[in-house]
């Protein structure tokens, strides 16, 4: 026996096995089918590939325990289901113990029946060609029958125990249908916005959400204050306390996932963050009062979130940083005639169904304000925004009042 045969047979330690292998990403897919019973079968799998052009052959390999692949060994027709960026929610109800996993999942039928969700970036629809037991897994190849694209954005990614998504650069996030949309609608506010820049002489932003994200998609400049800090393009992560002038109005499900993106669990901390999108939505408007020696601390770590380098551990940190920033977001009454140190305020621009399309950020105030100059910048952002809305009114279509999908590409500035 050689030497590397050897240490090949060595056992080899099952943590660090994972560990090892879990520095190589692999996409999500979920393999869809419909049982024997009638009824849809999923599976989530990160174990997926292309095998062979000719003939064309796919695999993925499931445990050899899987309840899920019992189920669908039965059937010979199966579907795989790219997942995109925005579906981990999704992804981990399926990859969890329960019965109702397909409650409210939107799905069409394959052309031999197997379920295409809504959303899905891509899907192959196959026949089992064959299956070879290997270890504790099978390998399931599967022979291509169709397939197509219907949603051409980000994938899903699974990476050292994390999900997260691709990155086209290490600071510009990729483009997306949806975002390209909001980067128009950017776009056609253009007029609006560069006003209300020369009227207030600050900096004026323009954000919209994208999945888990927020994303900077135009800018005007002052005359009094420097640019934003924040390039168009970059991404901020939609968990509290930022954006909350989306989340005020996207509804109760997309405020719990702020909450929970931000790691808050205690019930109490929970209930002062949902009272806080209350009040945010009877003002109509929030105010940040960041002060100028945490500036630049607090961007360098949005800098490091959108950073394309970006791993889930590192994300973790950089998101308990965020959260340290919280009490700088905290609402305060405003007397017309006291004095406040405001960074920024933000106000959304609604659809017709008061749903947010964009939000239009004043930011880089200088201070401290009176009361009376806040509450006149609050006037100036909502005026811009009710222009903003009826610009957009004609020619915004129902998908763009959804809370984001994706990521985006950089505006105008």
């Amino acid at each position: 026996m050689t030497e590397v045969q050897e240490r090949t047979a060595t056992p080899v330690d099952a943590r660090l096995f994972r560990d090892v292998l879990g520095h190589y990403p692999t996409g999500v897919v979920l393999v869809t089918a419909i049982s024997r019973s009638g009824e849809p079968i999923g599976m989530i799998v990160g174990s997926f590939t292309s095998v062979s052009l000719e003939p064309p052959l796919v695999a993925y390999l499931p445990t050899t325990t899987s309840k899920s692949y019992a189920v669908l060994r039965e059937v010979d027709t199966f579907c795989i289901n790219v997942l995109s960026a925005d579906q981990e929610l999704l992804c981990r109800r399926f990859a969890s113990p329960g019965d109702d996993k397909w409650a409210g999942v939107g799905w069409t039928p394959s052309p031999g029946g197997a379920p295409v969700l809504e959303d899905a970036v891509a899907w192959i629809e196959c026949t089992t060609e064959s299956e070879i037991e290997a270890g504790d897994h099978y390998i399931v190849l599967g022979r291509v029958r169709e397939l197509g694209v219907q949603n051409p954005m980000a994938p899903l990614l699974f990476f050292q125990g994390g999900y997260g998504r691709f990155t086209m650069s290490s600071v510009v996030a990729a483009s997306t249908p949806d975002l390209i949309h909001a980067i128009q609608s950017a776009e056609k506010a253009r007029d609006e916005i560069e006003a209300l820049a020369a009227r207030t002489g600050v900096a004026v932003d323009v954000v919209a959400a994208a999945g888990q994200d927020l994303v900077f998609v135009g800018a005007a400049t002052g005359a009094d204050t420097p640019p934003s800090v924040p390039t168009l393009g970059t991404r901020i992560p939609l968990m509290a306390p930022l954006g909350e002038q989306y989340v005020a109005w996207a509804g109760e499900a997309a405020a719990e996932a702020w909450i929970r993106r931000a790691g808050v669990s205690d019930p109490e901390a929970a209930e002062r963050l949902r009272d806080r999108l209350r009040l945010a939505r009877e003002r109509g408007w929030s105010l940040s009062r960041l002060h100028p020696d945490d500036e630049l601390d607090f961007y360098q770590t949005l800098r490091d979130y959108s950073d394309g380098e970006i791993v889930p551990a590192k994300e973790r940190a950089l998101r308990d940083r965020i959260v340290a920033y919280i009490e700088n977001y905290d609402p305060v009454p405003i007397d017309p005639e006291g004095e406040y140190a405001a960074h920024s305020i933000v106000v959304p621009v609604l659809g017709r169904t008061n749903r947010p399309l964009l939000n239009i950020r004043l930011v880089n105030l200088p201070g401290p304000a009176s009361g009376e100059q806040v509450l006149t910048w609050v006037q100036e952002l909502r005026r811009c925004a009710a222009a903003v809305a009826s610009r957009l009114a004609d020619d915004h279509s129902p998908r763009s009042q959804r809370l984001g999908h994706g990521v985006a590409s950089p505006g105008w500035g």
